[in-house]
């Protein structure tokens, strides 16, 4: 018997993976997703490749392990002297 595995979405991440789904099945176009996910056609074709890669577990995990921001912890604004 295979092992199950559950991980929790949120709708937005459920939305996102519906249309990177439907790319990788030739049902949607690339430029058509971007428009949707407001994305652009490459990381829209980056992030099909992922999901062929690595199913659809590791895409949905990458998702909700973007930090927010810049990432570097500086903020959005620049201090100035």
């Amino acid at each position: 018997m295979a092992a199950t595995e559950r991980i929790t979405m949120t709708m937005r991440e459920l939305d996102r993976f519906k249309v990177i789904q439907d790319v990788a099945d030739g049902r949607l176009k690339p430029w058509r997703a971007a428009e949707r996910l407001r994305l652009t056609t490459r990381q829209v074709r980056r992030l099909v490749g992922r999901l062929r890669e690595h199913g659809p577990v590791a895409s949905a995990l990458e998702a909700q392990q973007q930090p927010a921001g810049r990432g570097d912890g500086r903020s959005g604004t620049l201090d100035h002297p």
